[in-house]
């Protein structure tokens, strides 16, 4: 199954006290990590290809489920779950090498993925079926499936754990669930079909891809109001935010460039021409990496100025939907 921010196919390819009590366990520590690792989907070959951004390299490919889509990296606790759409479950990809993978079911069509910042919580989004499904990564257990909206495609967490958002893209908007309760707190309309979503790092402002109206809605978290909507370019995927918080990297499907946003300010900064079919993003330090499903490969810009720094190719139509690098 080819799932994809438009439309599929192109190629084959969820009470004060319980509040307290859940903010109380959220302290846990952080494995040190030598360098940051990518952990990059490749729907067309079935594999998670593993970048040392140190050197660049992949140094590891690591076999999955069918068409992987979704990631994200939980180093909190040392493992990286992939979407498996074509195979409806979850791999779970242990960070040391030699990356031993376990499988979990996931419902009629996993895509859109995220763990809560502590790595406890596991998030995936049901395409098909509607729903959020919550798992426990202690055990590897559902604890919910929760109706959120039509096509639940990408998935964020709040900071402190406490708030899922998830992107409903068939009804134009993002549904609002407390992750204490496991019950939907509200939905929040933004543009036509959103797919992807970011958060910035202080959690205040929540932003909305919208594949069809190629627009970027931007939400203030406390009052649920939209705070501005900026056009970008064709189809937008995928977003991230530099280290300091001030510029948001959005990735634009159908017009192979990059929108820069200034987060402050709420405006376009630039845009800058990219690889063909971008993808997921990331950045790390001084650089943004950006899947590119047609050449098959993430290409490396400048985060300053958008010129290009390097290529390293990886799998078969890689997608890196998600949180890929390491911490």
């Amino acid at each position: 199954m080819r799932i994809v921010a438009t439309l599929p196919a192109r190629r084959a390819s969820p009470v004060a006290a319980l509040r307290a009590a859940f903010l109380s366990a959220l302290v846990v520590a952080v494995p040190a990590a030598a360098a940051p690792f990518a952990y990059i989907t490749n729907q067309g070959s079935n594999d998670v290809s593993v970048i040392d951004l140190a050197t660049d390299r992949v140094v590891a490919t690591v076999a999955v489920g069918k068409s992987p889509a979704g990631v994200a990296v939980a180093s909190a606790i040392g493992r990286a779950f992939v979407s498996d759409p074509d195979s409806r479950d979850v791999s779970v990809i242990d960070l040391a090498p030699p990356h031993p993978v376990t499988r979990i079911d996931a419902g009629s069509g996993p895509v859109g993925i995220a763990v809560a910042p502590d790595g406890r919580r596991l998030y995936v989004a049901d395409w098909y079926a509607n729903r959020l499904l919550a798992y426990d990564t202690k055990d590897d257990r559902q604890l919910a499936a929760i109706e959120v909206g039509s096509a639940p495609a990408g998935i964020v967490v709040s900071p402190d754990g406490t708030t899922v958002y998830v992107a409903a893209r068939d009804d134009d908007a993002v549904t609002e669930v407390d992750a204490v309760t496991l019950a939907v707190r509200g939905r929040i309309h933004v543009g036509e079909h959103p797919f992807a979503l970011g958060l910035t790092r202080d959690g205040t402002r929540l932003f909305a891809l919208n594949v069809v109206s190629n627009d970027v809605t931007i939400v203030d978290t406390a009052t649920r109001e939209t705070k501005a909507t900026l056009g970008v370019g064709l189809a937008p995927y995928g977003v991230a935010f530099s280290a300091d918080g001030r510029r948001a990297y959005v990735t634009n499907q159908h017009g192979a460039s990059l929108t820069v946003i200034d987060v402050g300010a709420a405006r376009v900064e630039a845009t800058w021409p990219s690889c063909d079919y971008p993808e997921g993003i990331a950045v790390h330090a001084d650089r943004v990496y950006v899947v590119s499903w047609m050449e098959d490969a993430v290409c490396i810009y400048d985060a300053a100025s958008g010129a290009r720094r390097g290529r390293v190719d990886v799998g078969s139509n890689p997608r890196g939907f998600g949180a890929f690098l390491t911490e």
